[in-house]
């Protein structure tokens, strides 16, 4: 795939990675929806912004939802920026949020707090994409 066809491509997966934590925002905003959903909707942004990432390297994103692992596909020096984010707590909602479990319903704190962390993921991949030059 050509370097500018990349660029196209993890533009349209950043925005639609931006478009899921609007989700995410807007579903944790609503007391009457469930708080799970806004988990799930956070993890599909953090997923989809890595996946980005991986396809602007010219690196097939597998169809897989450990962030930890997409995150240890990039080169070292972009794999490092995610070293200091909980992608462990954010991956858990790509399972915990879909299916239910032995585990505890998600609160409103836990909404929150993946809201946080997919926004760090997103702030982090935002200026590899839309670096002038990124698609080189």
């Amino acid at each position: 795939m050509s370097s500018p066809d990349r660029t196209d491509i993890a533009r349209r997966w950043l925005r639609w990675a931006d478009e899921d934590l609007a989700l995410a925002e807007h579903t944790a905003a609503d007391p009457d929806v469930v708080a799970r959903g806004a988990c799930v909707w956070a993890h599909q942004a953090a997923e989809k912004a890595l996946k980005a990432l991986l396809i602007l390297r010219d690196i097939d994103p597998p169809k897989l939802h450990d962030l930890d692992r997409l995150a240890q596909r990039l080169p070292d020096d972009e794999g490092r920026a995610f070293v200091r984010i909980e992608l462990p707590e954010l991956t858990r909602w790509s399972i915990e949020g879909r299916y239910p479990a032995d585990v505890d319903e998600a609160t409103h704190a836990d909404g929150q707090k993946a809201i946080t962390i997919a926004r760090e993921i997103l702030d982090a991949v935002r200026p590899r994409i839309t670096a002038k030059g990124s698609d080189q």
